[in-house]
């Protein structure tokens, strides 16, 4: 899943991604976000930190308390070290700022979900 208050955004992701093999859906804002987690249970979030409804963070923390514990990558482009802490503290599986290279999204994608695969990190986020 791909969330981002930025449709443009978004549609880049989807397309990236579906180039590299996976299934994608999105979302363009946390609550959304909270939506689609339970109907389409992704295996992996990529997650904007700055949205307008609400922040990266506090869609993770909501995640996390509806039992939703899939691998989640943060995005940011105005990032802070409080803001990276908290998201790890919630179990966020990296926290990657912007600009970043595809290479390395691709790289850190097959991690996160090679990771949570072999259950080194907690179930997908079926609830």
């Amino acid at each position: 899943m791909v969330v981002d208050d930025e449709p443009r955004v978004c549609r880049l992701f989807e397309k990236i991604l579906r180039e590299e093999g996976y299934q994608v859906v999105a979302a363009t804002s946390g609550r959304q976000a909270l939506a689609l987690a339970s109907e389409a249970r992704p295996q992996l979030i990529l997650l904007d930190i700055v949205m307008p409804d609400m922040d990266g963070v506090a869609t993770l923390r909501e995640l996390r308390r509806r039992g939703h514990f899939c691998a989640v990558i943060m995005l940011t482009a105005r990032g802070t070290l409080e803001t990276a802490r908290e998201a790890m503290m919630l179990g966020a599986y990296d926290y990657i700022t912007k600009p970043f290279s595809l290479e390395f999204l691709k790289s850190v994608l097959r991690e996160g979900l090679e990771d949570r695969h072999y259950g080194r990190r907690e179930s997908a986020c079926a609830s």
